[in-house]
C-alpha cells in the first residue's frame, strides 16, 4: 500500500476529503453551486472549491444532528482525526490528525491560540479540558501541515474553533434566545448552554453560558466496583459586545472557563509501581479567562478586508494526588501538588487584497502574529510514615518543592503571504506562500530550579525559518477540481525540553539541557479530485507526510564516566513517514433517502528503527443511511475499523493493539417546530466491546489501565434545541 499511495499522489489521482455530513448539509441536491466556505485554509473565506488541501468544516447544524456534547462527539464520524485523551483521570489534551498529535496540532479558537498541554510522571497533565466546544458554533479541520499561515504547533494541522456571535442566536430583528440541553448515559454527562443577544442598527450584544457534568466512562466490561469512579464540572461563560466606529466594527469579548475533576483511580492498585497502593485518588482543576479585541476592518487602499486582533490570556491548573500504601510494613501517606501556570499575550492581523497585475487576477493574503507567553509550573510532596509519624519531603530521590523547568518565556513572531493566481480565466489557480517564523526561549532566573538542580546548565534557544508552501486549483468543469499541494511544517523546541530539570543523586541521574536541540519539521505532499454532480459528490485523497528531527524527551544518552552519572537529555530522531488515503462519496437517491461513505487508510513507519507509528490510527470505513421526510431525520452509522497491527516500543516490548470493532449506531432528530428540534439516538446497538486506537496508544500490553479505556456499550443519547 505504501508505494501505491505514493504512486497515486505522483499520478494526481487523489481527491480531497470533507465531511460528507458537512456536503449534506451544505451542498445541495438541486444546485451543485452551493458550496460550504472555509476560513481554515486561508485565513480568509473561500468555497472548498478553491482550496490546495483537505479540510472538514462542521458547522452548529452539523453538531445538533450528531448529538455533540463534547469533543469526542465532535470527531465521531470524522475519519482521520481522533482525540488525544489522558486516560481515566485527566481528560482530553487535544486533537490528533492523521496520526499526529499533542502540541504538534495546533488549536486556535477565534484565531486564538489556546494554551500548550504539558505532562511529566503519572501525576501531572494539564489536558486542555475543550470546554469552549459547549460554546462554539462552528469548528473547522486543516488537516496536514500548516505552518505557513500557523506558525509553530501546526506540525500535524490545524482545529479552528468559532465562538458564538451575536447573529448566530438573533431569532428576531433584534433580540433571541438559545437554550440547549444534552445527556448521554455513557457516562453519565450532561451539558446544558443558554444565550441571549440583542442587536440594533449601531452593534450587538451576546451573552452566554454553558455547564457540564459528567461521570466515569461505564466501559463496557467493567464492573462499577472496578472503575475509576470520577465526577468532573466545567463552567464556561462568553460575553461579546459588537459595535460599528472608526475603521470598522470592533468586537470587544471575554470568555471565561473553570473545569474540576475528581477521581478514584482503582484500576493498577496492587500491580506494578502500585503494588503497595490500596488508595489513590486525584483532585484536578483548570480556570482559564481570555480578553479579546478584534477589528474588522474597513476596506484601505492597501487591504479590500483585514481582521486584527489583540488579546490576553491567562489558564492555571492545579492537580492534588493522594495516595496510602496500607501494605507496606510501615504504611505510607503520601500528597503530591502540581502547579502550571501561562499566561499569553498577542497581537495579529490577516489582510487580503485583490488586483491584476501582468495579465493574472491575484488575491493577496498577507499577514503577521506576535505572541508571548509566560510559563511556571511547580511540584511539591509530601510523604509520611504513618507507624513513626516521621515526615519527609524526598520522595524517590527528588526533594520538593521543584520545578521541571526553570520559569520560561517564550516569544514568537511570525509574518506571511499567500497569493491566489489565476493564469486564465476559469483556468487552474496556482497559491504560492511563506511564512517567516522567529522563535525565541528564554529561561528566567530560578532560584528555585537552581537550589534544586545545581549540576544542570540553563540555556536560552533562538530559532528561526522559513516556511514555504505551493498549491495547485485546476478546475476540470464547473463542478470538478483537481488539486496538489506541497507544505511545510514547524515546531519549534518545546520549553520544557530545551531545559529538562532532572537529578536524581542517590540514583546518579541527571538530566541537562540541549542548546543544539533543532526543531522538528514537517513536509507534506498531497493531491486530489473533488466532484459535485447534481446528486452525488465525490472526494478522495491520497498523502505523504514526512516529518524530520522528532524530538525524544529525557532520553537516556549513557554514562558519563567524568561526572559519574547517568546522563538524560532531550533529543531529535530522525524521519518518520505517515501516508495514506481519504476517500468519501454522498449521495442523494431521492427526496427522502440518501447514504454516504467515509473510508480512510493510513500507516506510519520511524524510519530509524523501522517501527510502526502506534499514534497512527488504522484503517476505518463510516457507512450512514439516511431517511428524512422534513419534519423528521433517521440515521443508521456503521462504523468499521481493522486491528491496529503489532506494536513495539523502541526496546522492543509488545504494545497493546487495538483488536477492530465494528460498531452500530441509530439517530434521530424531530424538528417539532420552526424553533424547537429534539434529538436522540442509542449508539454501539451491538454492545461492543472495543478500544479506540487513540485511547490506548502507547500502553504496554499488560498494562492493568487498559480495562477502563475500554468504550461504553450500549448507550443512549438526546438533545433538546430551543430558539427564540
Amino acid at each position: 500500500m505504501k508505494k501505491t499511495a505514493l504512486y497515486c499522489a505522483m499520478a494526481g489521482l487523489t481527491v480531497v476529503a470533507q465531511p460528507a455530513q458537512a456536503l449534506q448539509q451544505d451542498v445541495t441536491s438541486s444546485n451543485a453551486d452551493i458550496e460550504v466556505i472555509t476560513v481554515v485554509a486561508h485565513r480568509q473565506p473561500r468555497q472548498l472549491s478553491e482550496v490546495a488541501g483537505t479540510v472538514s468544516v462542521l458547522s452548529e447544524e452539523q453538531m445538533q444532528r450528531d448529538l455533540v456534547l463534547n469533543a469526542t462527539d465532535l470527531v465521531r464520524y470524522q475519519v482521520g482525526v481522533e482525540i488525544d485523551d489522558g486516560g481515566s483521570r485527566f481528560g482530553d489534551s487535544g486533537f490528533r490528525i492523521r496520526g499526529i498529535g499533542g502540541n504538534r496540532t495546533a488549536i486556535v479558537i477565534d484565531q486564538v491560540p489556546v494554551a500548550d498541554q504539558f505532562s511529566v510522571g503519572a501525576f501531572s497533565d494539564t489536558g486542555r479540558g475543550l470546554m469552549e466546544l459547549g460554546l462554539a458554533s462552528r469548528v473547522e479541520i486543516l488537516r496536514g501541515p500548516a505552518s505557513t499561515l500557523y506558525g509553530s504547533k501546526a506540525l500535524g494541522g490545524v482545529v479552528a474553533i468559532s465562538l458564538l456571535e451575536a447573529d448566530d442566536v438573533l431569532y428576531g430583528s433584534n433580540y433571541g434566545t438559545r437554550l440547549q440541553l444534552g445527556y448521554n448515559s455513557d457516562s453519565h454527562r450532561a451539558k446544558v448552554m443558554a444565550a441571549q443577544a440583542y442587536a440594533n442598527q449601531s452593534g450587538s450584544l451576546l451573552l452566554a453560558a454553558a455547564l457540564q457534568y459528567g461521570q466515569e466512562l461505564r466501559s463496557e466490561g467493567v464492573a462499577a466496583s472496578d472503575r475509576d469512579l470520577q465526577h468532573h464540572r466545567q463552567q464556561g461563560l462568553l460575553a461579546r459586545l459588537a459595535t460599528d466606529a472608526s475603521w470598522g466594527r470592533w468586537q470587544f469579548t471575554l470568555d471565561a472557563l473553570q473545569e474540576s475533576r475528581d477521581t478514584n483511580i482503582r484500576s493498577g492498585l496492587g500491580e506494578g509501581r502500585q503494588a503497595s497502593t490500596t488508595y489513590l485518588a486525584g483532585d484536578d482543576a483548570r480556570q482559564q479567562w481570555r480578553a479579546l479585541i478584534d477589528l474588522e476592518m474597513e476596506p484601505q487602499a492597501w487591504a479590500d478586508t483585514g481582521q486584527w486582533r489583540l488579546y490576553y490570556q491567562y489558564s492555571d491548573t492545579e492537580q492534588d494526588s493522594h495516595e496510602e500504601r496500607m501494605l507496606l510494613p510501615e504504611p505510607l501517606l503520601i500528597q503530591r501538588d502540581f502547579e502550571f501556570t501561562q499566561r499569553t499575550a498577542g497581537i495579529g492581523a490577516d489582510l487580503a487584497k485583490q488586483f491584476d497585475s501582468v495579465g493574472f487576477a491575484h488575491r493577496l493574503g498577507y499577514g503577521f502574529e506576535l505572541i508571548s507567553s509566560s510559563l511556571v509550573d511547580e511540584r511539591d510532596a509530601l510523604q509520611t510514615n504513618l507507624t513513626t509519624q516521621v515526615s519527609t519531603n524526598v520522595l524517590l530521590g527528588e526533594t520538593f518543592p521543584l520545578r521541571d523547568f526553570p520559569r520560561s518565556r517564550v516569544t514568537e513572531f511570525g509574518m506571511y503571504v499567500h497569493d491566489e493566481i489565476e493564469l486564465w480565466e476559469q483556468g487552474p489557480v496556482i497559491s504560492p506562500g511563506v511564512r517567516y517564523e522567529n522563535y525565541r526561549l528564554r529561561a528566567r532566573h530560578d532560584a528555585l530550579f537552581e537550589l534544586r538542580y545545581p549540576q544542570s546548565t540553563v540555556t536560552d534557544l533562538t530559532e528561526s525559518a522559513w516556511l514555504p508552501k505551493f498549491g495547485v486549483v485546476w478546475p476540470l468543469s464547473e463542478q470538478v477540481e483537481w488539486f496538489g499541494q506541497y507544505a511545510r511544517g514547524y515546531r519549534a523546541p518545546p520549553f520544557s525540553d530545551v531545559n529538562v530539570g532532572l537529578y536524581y543523586p542517590q540514583f546518579r541521574v541527571l538530566a541537562i539541557a540541549n542548546p543544539d536541540l533543532k526543531a522538528e519539521r514537517g513536509y507534506t505532499f498531497e493531491t486530489g479530485l473533488r466532484a459535485r454532480l447534481t446528486d452525488h459528490s465525490i472526494t478522495a485523497a491520497v498523502f505523504h507526510n514526512r516529518y524530520s528531527d522528532f524530538i525524544e524527551s529525557r532520553a537516556s544518552l549513557g554514562f558519563d564516566p567524568v561526572r559519574q552519572l547517568l546522563i538524560f537529555q532531550s533529543i531529535n530522531r530522525d524521519k518518520v513517514v505517515i501516508e495514506g488515503a481519504e476517500f468519501e462519496w454522498q449521495a442523494d437517491w431521492n427526496r427522502q433517502w440518501s447514504s454516504q461513505l467515509a473510508l480512510a487508510y493510513s500507516r506510519g513507519e520511524d524510519r530509524e528503527t523501522g517501527l510502526a507509528i502506534a499514534d497512527v490510527a488504522p484503517p476505518q470505513a463510516i457507512l450512514e443511511v439516511n431517511y428524512s421526510n422534513g419534519d423528521w431525520e433517521s440515521r443508521l452509522v456503521l462504523t468499521a475499523v481493522r486491528g491496529q497491527r503489532e506494536l513495539q516500543d523502541a526496546d522492543g516490548s509488545l504494545l497493546f493493539s487495538a483488536p477492530g470493532y465494528a460498531t452500530v449506531d441509530w439517530v434521530n432528530r424531530w424538528f417539532v417546530a420552526d424553533d424547537l428540534s429534539i434529538g436522540a439516538g442509542l449508539f454501539n446497538l451491538t454492545d461492543r466491546r472495543y478500544w479506540k486506537n487513540s485511547r490506548v496508544s502507547g500502553y504496554p500490553i499488560a498494562d492493568p489501565s487498559l480495562e477502563v479505556l475500554a468504550e461504553a456499550g450500549l448507550h443512549a443519547g438526546i438533545t433538546v434545541n430551543y430558539q427564540f
